[in-house]
């Protein structure tokens, strides 16, 4: 199997404050941290890049931890400092609250090769940003989003060259895999998996 020439970015810094301001990357799921099963499904990937602001949470699991650039901009600011930190051109980013992400997926995602500046999968209908591949070429965009104060991140991928898998029509993306845990009552859900 090739290595994936991407990086992956675990983003990281969120508040998590509808879920008790617990980190949620580092909430157990099957014995294991959420982040420790996105590592493990992209085993695929040149380098994984871990994008938080608490950078000592993270030291052990022997990874680049950075910081946000512009802090507080939410996801934006995590994907703009995984751009501009990357060894690869191209960066898939991902929450750190999805712990069900398969190896499969990522590297679908990261085994594309066709030309975009985003590539974002669409699973029942919706996009999944925080589960996409961006390229550095969107890093001026990012930028200005940010200055602007446009934090939307659907509205930013509208504006990009952007690329859509759709994963039911070719039954690659299964729902479940894309599943954020970001309540409470979300994270009981999941446990009863």
């Amino acid at each position: 199997m090739l290595m994936i020439n991407k990086t992956l970015a675990i983003l990281a810094g969120g508040k998590s404050s509808r879920m008790n301001y617990n980190n949620k990357a580092l909430l157990n799921y099957k014995e294991r941290k959420f982040i420790e099963h996105i590592i493990d499904a992209g085993k695929g990937y040149k380098e994984i890049i871990i994008i938080a602001n608490k950078k000592e949470e993270y030291e052990g699991f022997n990874l680049r931890v950075i910081e946000d650039i512009y802090k507080g901009n939410g996801p934006l600011s995590g994907i703009h400092s995984a751009l501009m930190n990357s060894t690869t051109d191209k960066v898939l980013c991902i929450a750190c609250d999805m712990p069900l992400i398969t190896s499969e997926t990522l590297n679908i995602l990261g085994n594309y090769n066709e030309e975009y500046e985003v590539l974002i999968p669409e699973v029942s209908g919706r996009l999944q940003p925080l589960c996409a591949v961006y390229s550095k070429k969107s890093i001026p965009s990012i930028e200005n989003a940010i200055k602007n104060n446009n934090n939307k991140l659907q509205l930013l991928i509208k504006s990009l060259n952007y690329q859509v898998i759709d994963g039911n029509q070719e039954k690659k993306f299964i729902e479940k895999d894309f599943l954020n845990i970001n309540t409470e009552k979300e994270y009981k859900e999941l446990e009863e998996l």
